[in-house]
């Protein structure tokens, strides 16, 4: 694992506050839950919740199938849910550009706080670089870097700026951080909410056909019940015919089914270890069924 993953994932496992296992789960597609009723689902939550939740997708989902690996899993569940609240984090978070202006890089902003007089400054700081760069003489380069970490473009067009900035970070922690109302959230009429609902959709489709799988599946286990005798049912501990790989797989999957983690994206890990359970019972119940006694 590179350094800025091993950082990252330092960060996330640190920030429960912002972060919290069951915050992904409560902004995912569920069964029975229609796009509408989702979009509602988001009524109290802030848009930092969704967006932080989107890096936690992301991150998750790299760490699964590796830097650029989406591309060659586009149908895993973690690169969908991963794309889909990526998508849902741009849609939410469409107003921040009224929020952040651009009004510092226009004419009428830099002819109003001597734009001119800013640019000297500027060529005082490279002036610097360049001063430090060049000198051979220990102690005069370390002065230097002093002065230029010192420096500071004191410029009056530079603090309109810093004004401006300091502004606007407040204006968007506001808005990230804010509540969303009800109605906020609703069919604009454009290409990027059509799109948002068919790949929820297509999620929610996906959730749907596996869990069912995965109902019938069971439903097979259950139907084995009356198959065979009490007598039958008394076969020897199953731990007495696993070998020691067999037995550690067995404790690890049970250790996955009860994670909370594994719980956020696609099917339920015990439903999946039921489902590997059961089709390996029917296979042995065929067995039986062929025996001729």
């Amino acid at each position: 694992m590179d350094n800025f993953t091993q950082l990252a994932n330092d960060i996330l496992q640190e920030n429960n506050d912002i972060l919290k296992e069951n915050q992904l789960a409560e902004i995912s597609p569920r069964i029975g839950q229609s796009f509408g009723d989702f979009l509602r689902s988001l009524v109290g939550k802030s848009r930092r919740d969704i967006l932080d939740s989107g890096s936690f997708a992301r991150l998750y989902s790299m760490n699964m199938h590796g830097i650029g690996g989406n591309k060659n899993s586009p149908n895993a569940p973690e690169v969908r849910l991963s794309k889909f609240l990526t998508e849902l984090g741009d849609f939410v978070n469409q107003e921040i550009t009224t929020l952040r202006s651009g009004l510092a890089e226009t004419d009428e902003f830099k002819n109003k706080y001597d734009y001119e007089g800013h640019l000297e400054r500027e060529k005082e700081r490279k002036h610097l670089f360049h001063d430090i760069m060049l000198e051979k003489d220990p102690e005069k380069k370390s002065e230097l870097r002093q002065k230029m970490n010192a420096f500071r473009n004191n410029s009056e067009y530079a603090e309109a700026r810093r004004a401006l900035y300091k502004k606007e970070d407040a204006d968007v922690d506001e808005y990230h951080n804010r509540p969303i109302e009800q109605g906020e959230l609703v069919n604009d009429g454009s290409s990027e909410f059509k799109e948002l609902e068919e790949l929820y959709n297509n999620i929610h489709n996906s959730i749907k056909n596996n869990y069912k799988e995965v109902e019938d599946q069971e439903s097979g286990i259950r139907s084995l019940d009356g198959f065979f005798s009490d007598e039958e049912s008394h076969i020897e501990d199953q731990e007495s015919f696993l070998d020691p790989e067999q037995t550690q797989a067995v404790q690890f999957a049970q250790k996955l089914a009860t994670d909370p983690k594994g719980k956020m994206f696609g099917p339920d890990p015990q439903k999946a270890i039921n489902k590997a359970y059961g089709a390996k019972m029917i296979e042995i119940a065929n067995k039986i069924k062929s025996i001729k006694i």
